[in-house]
């Protein structure tokens, strides 16, 4: 049988879905290479309250549900950084990972003429991102509050697209 994928602007009715498969993908695959510290403030950056208050203000999340499953995650903000792209371990190697960034990527293109963005890797993540490509724009250190070790990444859109 066929399945089905659907990929859709996000709501505040999809927050504790999204904080659910976030919180869930964050323990297993990026945990692991943060510090302790890291940990807790990247675990309380991604409650259904605070995925819901990011949507109410307006950054924009798409969903990607297969056969009426929430699979995946990918969140925008100001049309140039990408703060999350997950995708549930059981959808993985299916496209959905791709098929999400490329949907978020065209609605900032299309919405403010991004034609650069840029997001931190985990290092879990980094190949993925690079296959899809992402390059390296520097060091994968320790940043912000919570000292969450990441790399910089940077995409710029082909200029025969």
């Amino acid at each position: 049988m066929p399945r089905r994928l659907r990929i859709r602007l996000a709501t505040e009715a999809d927050a504790r879905a999204i904080g659910v498969l976030v919180r869930r993908v964050a323990r297993q695959d990026v945990l692991p290479d943060q510090s302790a510290a890291a940990g807790r403030h990247l675990m309380a950056m991604m409650t259904a309250r605070a995925e819901r208050q990011r949507i109410r203000e307006g950054q924009r999340y798409h969903v990607a549900e297969l056969d009426g499953r929430l699979a995946g995650v990918v969140a925008m903000r100001d049309d140039r950084h990408v703060f999350r792209l997950f995708v549930g371990r059981r959808f993985r190697n299916l496209g959905i990972g791709r098929a999400l960034l490329r949907k978020a990527l065209a609605d900032a293109r299309h919405r403010a003429g991004t034609r650069t963005f840029t997001l931190y890797s985990s290092a879990h993540a980094l190949g993925a991102y690079v296959r899809m490509g992402f390059l390296k724009a520097g060091r994968s250190v320790p940043r912000g509050p919570g000292k969450v070790t990441a790399t910089p990444m940077v995409y710029r859109v082909p200029r025969h697209n």
